[in-house]
């Protein structure tokens, strides 16, 4: 009976948490260029209270990877940890870039929002090679268990 519950707990879990979450991380993504924008052409800083939205993404995916029957989510859907995983890593990045423009639109000076324009460039550039570098040396793994003949295998919902 306790596998039933474990499996109920990590469908409804993914259902009710990681699908929303998938789904915030897309439009978190879609929505820096709309940010960006908006600063630029506004010429003042924005608000940048998006990283209440990270932090409870990245609760939910903590939870996600410490409680073991959630875990078979991961085991299930082998394309999903990667996902979730370059996801957050990359909304964090566009958090950071987001807070650097912020800080250099808080003077009205044009020199220096051209100056942070070029620096957040630099850093998406910068954080998006450094993550390219780290996963060439340490590739993700989806959780499936390899058996005997070297076939992977997936828990079940």
């Amino acid at each position: 009976m306790k596998p039933f519950f474990a499996n109920a707990f990590a469908f409804i879990y993914f259902a009710a948490l990681i699908l929303p979450m998938l789904l915030v991380i897309f439009i978190i993504h879609l929505l820096f260029l709309s940010d960006v924008s908006t600063i630029r052409t506004s010429g003042f800083s924005g608000p940048s209270g998006d990283f209440i939205i990270v932090g409870l993404c990245g609760f939910i995916i903590g939870l996600s990877l410490l409680i073991p029957p959630l875990r078979i989510m991961y085991r299930v859907l082998p394309w999903l940890f990667p996902l979730v995983q370059i996801g957050f890593i990359n909304i964090v990045i566009l958090e950071v870039a987001l807070i650097i423009l912020n800080y250099g639109y808080e003077v009205n000076n044009e020199v220096r929002h051209t100056t942070f324009y070029i620096l957040m460039i630099v850093q998406i550039v910068i954080c998006r090679l450094a993550m390219s570098v780290y996963y060439k040396v340490k590739p993700l793994r989806s959780e499936g268990r390899r058996t005997a003949s070297g076939q992977t295998t997936t828990g079940h919902f």
